[in-house]
């Protein structure tokens, strides 16, 4: 089998030099921006925006010099960034710019990001295609996204930036439990990503759930049942530090919806919950409200009718775990990262965007205008750009909006204090489908 996770996921060795673009400036720029520190842990906001400004041109640059049938070209004259077709940039560019390329999530459906690859060599880029779940009412398939090899290796770094910051340390050992199949590695970006970054850093990853047999026209989603072995390893170990991730709704399944002899039964399964995560273990938690029952209208419904069950310690009596939940989308390389909380906190879930993944607060979808102070508690529409995607410009509008958050240059979490490198912001809901048309229309 190939494969790092009995067949799946992302490959270990990503080759990455291999590809004519590993030879690039721009790559050699963010790699070694990446590689001598956690910028999210010494940057200011102030200086958070120097970074991304002096990164401007040398992004677009990029796309120009590694452009596929002139497409680049075209596409930043067509939208008033480039003097000509032939790549020469207008000398007055600034961050807000790149909303003139911005791309709706449905834009990425199918096909839709195929013209927009570049080519890293010239043989077949090397890469794993990852989609959504297709949940997205009034679409036609998942958003589908190309991440290359040499994307990926970079996402390492990134990702690996936002866990340490928020976690405050950097992450090099433990045991973890994906609470997903490890088919998921294939396809999920969530699993994916967060598995090989974990392993990458040499922690034991195991997963939680298997997929059954069933009819071949079932979803992967229909045919997802509980791996009983690897729960209750994971469960049983004595280790100090154990991260548990999971989704909402797999902490329903396990914590809130058995009642009765179905929760005797799994108490006597898994010999949980309580679950115990060691002294300085964490329950990270993404996907929202995903296939949640419609009485939840709030993950922190969730967790805080689990906190009492999942434990950071060995012992009955030691305080609940505290958890991270992290926004993943399909469209970003990069999660946007919440901070460790205690799960019966009422404070907001504040995300935060890593230095290199640029944000915009849009006043609405009639008003692609970045708000320059958002008010914090207003609502905004979503804007960004992960300056570190190097294998189409990632200017996304996901159709979602979100709530400012107070501008701090410094914050507390349940795990000690963290610099803050870039604006948070709190997730609010899915932009309806009345609202996303003129979005549409800009995308042209």
């Amino acid at each position: 089998m190939s494969g790092p996770f009995s067949g799946f996921g992302i490959h270990s060795d990503l080759q990455v030099e291999s590809f004519s673009t590993a030879k690039d400036p721009y790559y050699k720029q963010i790699k070694e921006i990446l590689s001598s520190n956690n910028i999210m842990e010494t940057l200011s906001i102030e200086k958070t925006k120097l970074l991304q400004k002096e990164l401007l041109y040398p992004y677009l640059e990029f796309f120009i010099r590694n452009d596929n049938n002139n497409y680049y070209k075209n596409l930043f004259f067509n939208r008033g960034i480039a003097k000509d077709n032939k790549g020469n940039l207008k000398s007055n560019l600034d961050l807000h710019d790149l909303i003139k390329l911005r791309i709706h999530s449905d834009d990425l459906r199918g096909d839709g990001q195929k013209p927009r690859l570049i080519n890293h060599s010239k043989n077949k880029n090397e890469g794993m295609y990852f989609k959504s779940s297709g949940t997205t009412v009034g679409t036609v398939g998942p958003v589908d996204v190309f991440r290359s090899n040499l994307t990926l290796s970079l996402s390492r770094l990134t990702n690996g930036n936002l866990i340490d910051w928020s976690v405050g340390k950097k992450i090099n050992n433990g045991e973890c439990l994906f609470h997903m199949a490890p088919e998921m590695t294939d396809f999920l970006a969530f699993a994916a990503i967060g598995s090989d970054f974990l392993r990458y850093r040499g922690l034991n990853v195991s997963f939680g759930a298997k997929v059954k047999a069933g009819p071949k026209d079932t979803t992967i989603w229909q045919r997802i049942g509980p791996d009983i072995g690897q729960m209750r390893k994971f469960f049983k170990d004595k280790s100090d530090i154990k991260y548990f991730i999971a989704s909402g709704v797999g902490l329903y399944k396990m914590f809130i919806e058995p009642v009765g002899l179905k929760k005797y039964a799994m108490k006597f399964m898994l010999n949980a919950p309580p679950v115990y995560l060691g002294k300085d273990g964490i329950l990270m938690i993404g996907g929202g409200l995903k296939r949640l029952p419609e009485e939840i209208t709030s993950l922190s419904q969730v967790v805080q009718a689990t906190g009492e069950n999942i434990i950071a310690g060995n012992n009955k009596n030691d305080n609940p775990a505290p958890v991270i939940d992290m926004l993943g989308l399909t469209e970003s390389i990069n999660v946007f990262i919440g901070v460790p909380t205690d799960p019966f906190s009422s404070s907001p879930w504040v995300k935060y965007p890593h230095p290199l993944t640029y944000v915009a607060l849009l006043n609405s979808p009639n008003d692609l205008t970045p708000v320059e102070n958002p008010v914090p508690g207003k609502e905004y529409l979503l804007f960004y750009v992960n300056l570190m995607t190097l294998d189409y410009v990632e200017a996304i509008i996901p159709g979602d909006f979100v709530l400012a958050s107070e501008k701090e240059n410094s914050i507390e979490t349940a795990l000690g204090s963290r610099n803050v490198s870039q604006s948070g912001f709190i997730y609010s809901r899915r932009a309806e489908q009345n609202e996303g048309f003129k979005i549409r229309e800009g995308c042209g």
